[in-house]
């Protein structure tokens, strides 16, 4: 009797884990100035089940990491003050297994060297395709760097 009880102790831990893990959720850093495209994509990802941190500059992306490590860091390119590049540069040193994903509204493939070759794993052109982005918030780091 007492090893059934057991049993059904441990099973039910087992489950409670599987609980607790599946409602962890990954922890994405916005970084983009734009308010409008902040919001927006902010709700989407929050939908999708996202932690969002969202901020307008690379200053405040910094500030930002120190207290909460992203698992995902989605950054414009081009912002005021220091540029997403460089962001990403730093983050890449900082957090090597975070998945960076560079943006911009120049999408062509030269704009995707350049900012795969300061760190990032994918590089998504503006206006955002959502199906692109669902695909590479699950990806994984793969970058050489």
């Amino acid at each position: 009797m007492q090893d059934t009880e057991t049993t059904s102790s441990t099973e039910t831990l087992r489950n409670d884990d599987e609980l607790q893990r599946q409602q962890v959720r990954r922890t994405v850093l916005l970084v983009e100035d734009d308010p409008a495209n902040r919001e927006s994509l902010g709700e989407i990802l929050q939908l999708w089940g996202y932690e969002v941190l969202p901020v307008s500059s690379a200053e405040e992306a910094e500030y930002a990491v120190r207290r909460r490590q992203p698992d995902v860091a989605l950054i414009d390119v081009y912002l005021p003050g220091k540029s997403g590049a460089s962001l990403m540069t730093r983050l890449r040193d900082r957090f090597p297994d975070v998945v960076l994903i560079g943006m911009s509204g120049l999408g062509d493939s030269a704009m995707a060297r350049t900012v795969k070759g300061v760190g990032a794993d994918i590089f998504i052109g503006k206006p955002i395709d959502l199906d692109a982005l669902a695909r590479a918030l699950k990806a994984s780091h793969t970058s050489w760097h």
